[in-house]
């Protein structure tokens, strides 16, 4: 130290008063030194105890401005991102919202991927079964059923196509006159198929057309045939007019004569 009145730190008087309390004592050089150095310690610490005092006096009666609060609150923001960038190897300052702006990103491209991932799935399985299917692979556990390319015909019209004819006995040769027989006869009716059905009205004959008795028959939707009987009976005339041709004549839907029959021979 050049001069006596030099600034001195705490630190270095108190280094200097620990090296004069070791020297020897009666020394009176070092005592004035000593006693010096405790009064300038004394002295600057008192100055600086009380110049501390009026400073935090000043600060606990100063009111603040509100501008100055702002200020001061943004200095505070702008040290603090300043200290983050320094740590984080001086990054961009990021906005606030980037977050969640990142994770709905990350969202939707997660849900894209998902969707994408179901198309792509579904499309390879679609093509698997169209090859195995081609190559003659195992057929579908639930085939699906295929319509029919035929199309439904409508009903025709109910139609007599024809009428047979036959009678019992066959044959009355060798019969004496006068022996009462029953000749009966049977008609068969063939109508159109797959007709609508309907009613075929006709009359019908035992003495070759010279009387007629009118009767009906009712097809259902689809039938195509139907018998009728009737019959003759008496005593077996010795003139040979009965028992006589009998038969069936169609009126309606349309109209047709069917063969005549009677039995063979005659009574003696």
């Amino acid at each position: 130290m050049t001069y006596q009145d030099e600034f001195f730190t705490p630190e270095e008087v108190d280094t200097q008063i620990e090296r004069a309390s070791q020297l020897k004592e009666g020394d009176r050089t070092d005592a004035e030194v000593i006693a010096y150095l405790r009064s300038f310690y004394r002295t600057d610490s008192r100055q600086q105890q009380e110049m501390l005092d009026r400073v935090w006096n000043r600060i606990a009666h100063a009111t603040p401005s509100e501008q100055y609060e702002q200020d001061n609150e943004k200095e505070r923001y702008m040290q603090d991102r300043q200290t983050q960038n320094s740590s984080m190897g001086r990054s961009r300052p990021q906005d606030p919202q980037l977050p969640r702006r990142t994770s709905l990103v990350q969202r939707l491209g997660t849900l894209v991927a998902a969707v994408l991932l179901v198309a792509l799935v579904g499309s390879m399985a679609i093509v698997f079964y169209a090859v195995r299917h081609t190559n003659g692979g195992p057929a579908s556990p639930h085939p699906t059923p295929t319509l029919s390319s035929t199309p439904k015909t409508a009903p025709v019209p109910l139609k007599v196509i024809s009428v047979g004819m036959s009678v019992m006995p066959r044959s009355i040769a060798g019969m004496p006159c006068g022996t009462n027989v029953t000749v009966t006869y049977t008609a068969l009716f063939h109508v159109t198929p797959k007709s609508a059905g309907g009613t075929v009205q006709f009359s019908y004959t035992v003495n070759n057309g010279r009387g007629q008795t009118m009767a009906s028959l009712n097809f259902g939707p689809g039938e195509t045939t139907k018998t009728y009987t009737f019959a003759w009976s008496g005593a077996l005339p010795a003139d040979h007019t009965y028992p006589g041709p009998g038969g069936i004549e169609v009126t309606s839907p349309n109209q047709l004569i069917s063969p005549l029959v009677a039995p063979t021979g005659r009574c003696s």
